[in-house]
């Protein structure tokens, strides 16, 4: 069984490749405008979170210390 097409082989292999570009293109405008706006709400939430006041936590322990020194005069 042969298959025959309509279109000639000279426009068939130029028009895939035409197809194959475009669907390239596409899909990278397409990927470029879902990134777009994630990249730019997170930069926001990164920046909010920088620039936010640091508070005093009433569950940190302050810690004292003392260095004691132990000499040994026994030689």
């Amino acid at each position: 069984m042969q298959f025959t097409s309509n279109i000639p082989r000279i426009i068939a292999l130029p028009l895939l490749l035409v197809i194959v570009f475009a669907c390239v293109i596409l899909s990278s405008v397409f990927f470029a405008i879902l990134l777009i706006p994630m990249a730019i709400a997170g930069f926001r939430f990164w920046r909010r979170i920088k620039l936010a006041p640091r508070t005093n936590n009433e569950n940190v322990i302050d810690v004292e210390y003392t260095v004691i020194d132990k000499k040994c005069d026994d030689r």
